[in-house]
């Protein structure tokens, strides 16, 4: 689907150049027969078309529009219109115009794109940070009542979803899907559901992956499932109605934070057969699959219940996208984090893309009866944008840190916190009893082959 985009993309530039410079060439002849390029006039308004060119679309394009000119020079004799010796100052000044022109717009159609790129990437980023912030939140409010009534917590739960998804290579398969929907069962009591994958064009498949209860048939004309698609929302499609005795109702507890579709008036064709309609969706856009449900407890469908649904599956989309990007990686070292190893291949194509800078920092630790709390306090000097792996070796631990947008300088003020913090906090500094610091800075090279590298490296 990028592909054809991209494609698309490249063929609507380059029949913009011909279209143009034809309409150039051709509006001179219209408005100025006799010197329909204006070699001869006071100002050769011709050029305006490989000028707008170039602005758009850079120099190449700008260079093929400055050919077609050139060509009309050397054609219009042939038409009975002569331009006498050939134009050269007309024809340099021009291409000048043009290459600078040219150059002006690929500085900053470049500089937009990495714009663009650290946009997208920190978007995402704290789309996961929200996502991840809810569940720890949620994990600490249910947590007395889950010990209670519940033998295993949602923490738990998940982690069990997130090694059978990295067994799967990140498949959402029918045996990750039944996973995912019987934890939706247990912590959203859904009754009757449905999970329908898409494909990688965001279409949905006839077929359902996972169901339980009487399952969820998919209707494509059904109200509540159209406008979940066609809203591009990644916040989960609620209905707000409740059947009861046959006539439509509707609940107060449904959250106004929910996106909700008024089906409660009598038209037979704005009438649904589902309760929620739950896309799976990634930070970065990618629909992976959708969730129908038709039968739940009315007391259970309220904001919270929802929330817990959309922050489940959306956890769940992000984990399946990482572990199929960083399908190698987790290959090697299964016990990496599939968001670590799927934020390094960005990094790497940002470097190799855009020469955006970001760096790779290990402390070893060497293993006392102070491990653990010199990792613990570590995690904690974590930024925002920051993404951590802790790895357990027979020796000791290695604590890696992957830092987005980060160079030179902003490796050696994390060396300089890491230093201070251990030394306030827990009486050791880096280089002595133990503990060691190696970075390096992200280059373009296989990033399984510079994190073995790293890791590798021992004093």
């Amino acid at each position: 689907m990028a592909f054809n985009k991209d494609s698309t993309m490249i063929l609507d530039r380059w029949l913009e150049t011909f279209a143009i410079t034809a309409i150039a060439v051709t509006g001179g002849f219209l408005l100025n027969s006799s010197d329909p390029l204006f070699v001869h006039a006071r100002f050769p308004w011709v050029w305006f078309g490989p000028l707008l060119i170039a602005l758009r679309y850079g120099i190449a394009p700008g260079l093929v529009s400055t050919g077609g000119i050139c060509l009309a020079l050397l054609v219009m004799p042939r038409f009975g219109l002569p331009i006498g010796e050939f134009p050269t100052n007309y024809v340099l000044g021009g291409l000048l115009m043009v290459l600078i022109t040219g150059q002006f717009s690929d500085i900053w159609s470049k500089r937009l794109r990495h714009a663009n790129q650290l946009s997208n990437h920190t978007s995402e980023r704290f789309e996961q940070l929200s996502r991840a912030y809810f569940m720890v939140r949620l994990s600490h409010d249910r947590l007395e009542q889950n010990l209670i009534s519940r033998p295993v917590t949602l923490r738990d739960a998940m982690i069990n979803l997130r090694n059978l998804l990295a067994k799967h290579d990140g498949r959402m398969d029918s045996e990750t899907s039944a996973a995912l929907l019987s934890i939706l069962m247990h912590y959203c009591s859904l009754e009757s559901a449905a999970i329908y994958p898409a494909n990688d064009d965001g279409e949905l498949l006839d077929v359902p992956i996972a169901k339980c209860g009487k399952g969820a048939p998919l209707n494509r004309d059904d109200l509540l499932l159209r406008s979940a698609i066609e809203s591009g929302y990644s916040a989960y499609q609620a209905i707000n109605r409740h059947i009861v005795e046959g006539r439509p109702s509707a609940p107060s507890a449904l959250s106004s934070a929910v996106w909700s579709v008024d089906v409660s008036r009598d038209e037979s064709k704005e009438q649904t057969s589902y309760l929620v309609v739950a896309p799976m969706r990634t930070s970065s856009g990618k629909l992976l699959g959708l969730l129908l449900v038709t039968e739940m407890p009315f007391l259970n469908l309220h904001r919270e219940t929802l929330q817990i649904m959309g922050v489940l599956l959306a956890y769940s989309s992000d984990q399946a996208e990482s572990v199929e990007r960083a399908r190698d990686i987790l290959g090697l070292f299964p016990d990496c984090p599939p968001n670590f190893a799927a934020e390094l291949i960005k990094t790497v194509r940002l470097k190799r893309d855009l020469h955006v800078s970001s760096a790779l920092v290990m402390v070893q630790v060497m293993a006392d009866s102070r491990l653990d709390e010199i990792c613990k306090t570590m995690e904690r000097q974590q930024r925002g944008l920051d993404h951590s792996w802790l790895r357990t070796t027979d020796w000791g631990a290695q604590f890696v840190t992957l830092m987005p947008f980060s160079g030179p300088a902003s490796i050696e003020g994390y060396k300089s916190r890491i230093h201070e913090i251990l030394q306030r906090q827990v009486g050791r500094s880096t280089g002595q009893e133990g503990i060691t610091m190696h970075s390096t800075s992200v280059t373009t090279d296989d990033p399984l082959v510079q994190l073995v590298a790293l890791l590798e490296e021992k004093q």
